[in-house]
This record gives C-alpha cells, sequence and structure tokens, in this order.
C-alpha cells in the first residue's frame, strides 16, 4: 500500500490524506428580515458629532486627529459623495487583506505536502510506510482542530489583533522544525504546530473581517479568506516544481512558509483592532476612532450606540454553555450543519488531478463570488452554489460507464465545472455568513464550533472516501455526494436568512428573543 495526499480546493478547507490512497482522476431563525428595523436603529439621522451640516466631511487621520476632506470615502453602507467612483471599501481593505495573508499560508500549507512527501519520506527514514506519510499529512488536521476548538478564549482575551500576531508563533516556529527536519518525530511536531495555527486563523480572519468591514462591503471584502487560500495553494504548486527534480526541494518550500508568518505579524501592527472588541472591553474612545477610519465619520455616533446596545445586552461574558441557549443554538446548529454538509458534498473527495488547473478555476470563481456577494446576496449564491454542485457531481458520476475518451473529458469538465461552482459561494459564504448570524457574545465560540465540526468531517472524508469507492463505485459516490449538495441547497432554502447590507447588531437584534420583546 502506498499513502499519498489529496489536494483539497475549498474555503478554509485542509488538506486530506489518506492511509490507502489512489490517484482518482434558519428552517428560518426568525421571520425575513427583508424591511425589518430595530427600533434602536431606525433610519433616523443621528446628531452629527462633527457639528453643523455646512461643515467639510471630515475623516480621521493616522494620527487620530480628525482631518477635513473633500468628498468623503469610506461611508458605512454607501460610497464616497458627489457620485464619483465608489471606494467606499478602500479604508478597510488594507487591514482585511493583511488578515487573509494568513489565508494564503493556510492554502499553501495545503499544497506544500502535495508534491514532495514521498521525498520527505525517503529522506526521513519511513519510505513505504503508509500509514506513517499518512500520519505526517493528517497530523496538521489534528492541530488544526485543537487550534479551533480553542480560539475563542483568544480572540475575547486578545483581540482580533493581537490574536493574530500571536498565533505566527507557531506557523513560524512550526515551519522552521519542519523545514529542519532529520526524523519522523521532528516533522510531526513541526506539523503539528502549524495545523495549530492554522486552526486559530481559519477561525479568527472571517470573524477579524465580518467585524471591521463597513457593511455594504462586509461580503466582499470577506471573499479575501478564499481568494487567499487560492493564491497560497496556486503559489505552493509553482513553487513545488523543482521538487520534481531536486529531492532536497522541500526543505526549501518549507522555509518559504516562514515569510507570510512574518509578514502578518509585522502588518497587524498597523492593522486596527475591531470596534466590536473595542466596545465589549470598554475601550469606547478607541472604537470610535477606528469606526471614523473605516466607516466613515457619519458613522460614528448610530454605530458606536448600535454596538453599545447589543453588547449591554448581551453582557460582558460567555460560557461555551451559551450555545444551548436561543438564540445561540440555532446559529451554532447551522454553523456546525453548513460546514458538515459542505464536507459531505465531496469537496474533500476531489483529487489532485491537473491541480494548476483546479487552482485557477478556483481563484476565478472565488473572484466572481467577491463580486456579487454584496450585489445578489450570500443566500442566493449559496443555493445556486449547491445546485451548480449538483450538476457537477452527476456529470462525473455518469462519466465512468462510458469510453475512456469520452469519459476522461466528462470527468475533467465536472471537476472543474464543481470547484467552480463551489467557489461562487458554498466556499466564501460558509465563513462569511457564520459569524453575521452569530452574537457579539458568542461570535467567537460559534465560529470555533463551526469550524471544529469542519476538521472532524475533514478527517472523516479523508480516511474512508477511498473505502468506499472501493466498495460502491466512484459513480455512486459521486452521485451521494451530489445527493448531499441537493440537501444542503434545501437546507439554506429554509434555515439561512440574507445578511446582506444589514450590519452585525441589526442582524443580532433581529434574532435575539430580549430584543424582539423590548420592540414589542
Amino acid at each position: 500500500m502506498r499513502s499519498s495526499s489529496v489536494l483539497l480546493l475549498p474555503h478554509l478547507n485542509p488538506i486530506t490524506t489518506s492511509i490507502r490512497p489512489r490517484n482518482l482522476a434558519l428552517h428560518k431563525l426568525s421571520p425575513s428580515l427583508k424591511g425589518f428595523r430595530v427600533a434602536a436603529v431606525e433610519n433616523k439621522p443621528s446628531p452629527s458629532p462633527l457639528g453643523s451640516k455646512s461643515e467639510p466631511p471630515k475623516t480621521l487621520g493616522a494620527d487620530g486627529e480628525v482631518d477635513y476632506v473633500e468628498g468623503g470615502v469610506g461611508k458605512c453602507g454607501g460610497g464616497g459623495g458627489g457620485g464619483g467612483v465608489d471606494l467606499g471599501w478602500l479604508p478597510a481593505f488594507p487591514h482585511a487583506l493583511t488578515a487573509s495573508m494568513a489565508n494564503f499560508l493556510f492554502g499553501y500549507h495545503i499544497g506544500v505536502m502535495n508534491g514532495p512527501i514521498e521525498n520527505i519520506a525517503r529522506e526521513l527514514g519511513f519510505e513505504g510506510n503508509s500509514f506513517l506519510e499518512g500520519l505526517v499529512v493528517s497530523i496538521f488536521i489534528v492541530g488544526a482542530f485543537i487550534g479551533s476548538i480553542s480560539s475563542a478564549s483568544l480572540i475575547d482575551k486578545f483581540g482580533c489583533k493581537r490574536t493574530l500576531q500571536i498565533d505566527t508563533i507557531p506557523l513560524i516556529l512550526g515551519a522552521l522544525i519542519s523545514a529542519q527536519a532529520h526524523s519522523l518525530d521532528e516533522m510531526l511536531w513541526g506539523r503539528f504546530l502549524v495545523g495549530l495555527g492554522i486552526g486559530v486563523n481559519t477561525v479568527l480572519v472571517p470573524l477579524y473581517i465580518s467585524e471591521v468591514a463597513p457593511t455594504k462591503y462586509r461580503g466582499s471584502l470577506g471573499t479575501l479568506c478564499q481568494i487567499g487560500t487560492c493564491l497560497g495553494i496556486i503559489a505552493s504548486l509553482a513553487l513545488g516544481i523543482p521538487s520534481e527534480s531536486d529531492p532536497h526541494w522541500w526543505r526549501t518550500m518549507l522555509y518559504t512558509a516562514c515569510v507570510p508568518g512574518l509578514i502578518i505579524m509585522l502588518g497587524m501592527q498597523f492593522a486596527v483592532e475591531s470596534p466590536r472588541w473595542l466596545c465589549k472591553v470598554g475601550r469606547l474612545d478607541d472604537a470610535r476612532k477606528v469606526v471614523g477610519r473605516l466607516w466613515g465619520m457619519s458613522e460614528v455616533e448610530k454605530s458606536i450606540e448600535e454596538i453599545k446596545s447589543v453588547v449591554e445586552n448581551d453582557g460582558a461574558e460567555s460560557s461555551w454553555l451559551d450555545l444551548l441557549e436561543e438564540p445561540h443554538k440555532r446559529v451554532a446548529f447551522i454553523g456546525g450543519s453548513l460546514f458538515l454538509l459542505q464536507q459531505f458534498a465531496g469537496i474533500n473527495g476531489s483529487s489532485a488531478l491537473a491541480s494548476l488547473f483546479v487552482g485557477i478555476t478556483n481563484l476565478g470563481g472565488a473572484l466572481i463570488a467577491s463580486y456579487l456577494m454584496d450585489k445578489q446576496g450570500r443566500k442566493k449564491l449559496l443555493i445556486g452554489s449547491y445546485l451548480g454542485m449538483v450538476c457537477s457531481m452527476l456529470i462525473y458520476a455518469i462519466s465512468f460507464p462510458l469510453d475512456e475518451g469520452l469519459s476522461h473529458i466528462l470527468s475533467i469538465s465536472g471537476t472543474l465545472m464543481y470547484i467552480f461552482t463551489f467557489a461562487l459561494g458554498a466556499g466564501p459564504v460558509t465563513g462569511i455568513i457564520i459569524p453575521e448570524l452569530s452574537s457579539a457574545l458568542t461570535r467567537s465560540k460559534i465560529m470555533g464550533f463551526s469550524f471544529s465540526v469542519h476538521w472532524v468531517c475533514n478527517f472523516l472524508v479523508g480516511l474512508f472516501f477511498l473505502e468506499l469507492v472501493d466498495k460502491f463505485g466512484v459513480g455512486s459516490v459521486y452521485a451521494a455526494f451530489g445527493g448531499v449538495s441537493l440537501l444542503t441547497a434545501v437546507f439554506a432554502m429554509y434555515f439561512i436568512v440574507e445578511t446582506q447590507g444589514r450590519s452585525l447588531e441589526e442582524i443580532e437584534m433581529s434574532l435575539s428573543p430580549s430584543f424582539t420583546k423590548d420592540q414589542k
């Protein structure tokens, strides 16, 4: 028996490994939010903190002082004035981009073991041992599970910015230990530390972006997670080309993985902290500065009042037991279910066939998703994505009984169509909508729980996929993946509420029984 790794191409989808590899080519949470306006956030003009309306627009300078500017940009939910180019996303973009470097690193580590695992096994003395080869790859998932489940306590205590910086320590250290490994134990420790860091980041980055992005651009900026992962995969594949002729090239690839970690550590020093977390810990003045800098000065008082209202309603402390109470229980159920269905829809059953084309296809779908996310809405993209995956899996399934030439064409077409439609919605929307539906009190815990489900299901699919193919045949397994995709589309239709164009506080108010009672 031989071991091989299987390249995955989801939003935040980990590397899958198999012990016996074979290369095979919210029902709504509440009534609809349409037209919903909570009394506390009704569209009434807020008293301007800037003085009379005749004053020119103001923004916050790098030094934290208020500056007067010509024609503002960065208005929350809107672009600049005067009918010019809409650049309201621009102030938040550098911060979201810096954080999404963690997803680039995630994608890089997905692909870095895909090619050189046999060279690593030969050099470290476990060549031909399929179990140990699989262990080197899958220990990453164990670390990621632990990182995901423990991320909430770090985020709640240190905030998003500092946690991202702290999390680079296991990422850099793990890459260095792996690159310098001269024994199996050293390699396992290195891969475990990398997985630990990735587990924290997969929870943290979409949460951070959702909390710093202006409402109007939250979906588009959220897709930077998917785009970063795709670019990381492509980079690892390109950098791995010399490993075919140089058996020691894997060390260079692992050393290179330290660079994004250093960029994140230094870059986040200049990034803002989440204004929601700042309000939660009582740093209201700092929160006002961040809101003014990223969303526009006209949004400061209204946004801070909304956030304060939610924080006061939620309370300062949360526990895992809160996930057993409404409305947190329903959101945790949706988050865990979306990742469970995502994994069993077959994304981790995809092989590395034409991996460069798959990576480019994934990137193309993610770029289109970034354009559509705040125009078409999350729910529509999610349902359409899974319906496209149904069609793709059926094309793939029917290709195997046909003659070899036609079967090859259909299987490649089905695979690329599957990856493309996945990247349009099932990948990015899942990571975006869970923090949007979560309350400020339990957002980090619901994200940690949801991604823990993700890693467990990822491991199970990788472990049993080939066994199922041996027993039932490729066509039947992929038809089953199509069936799960159809089930997920139905699930999204009945359980997901649209979050497009609504602030996180407005969404929480609409789903919280206490706010609903107050409104009545």
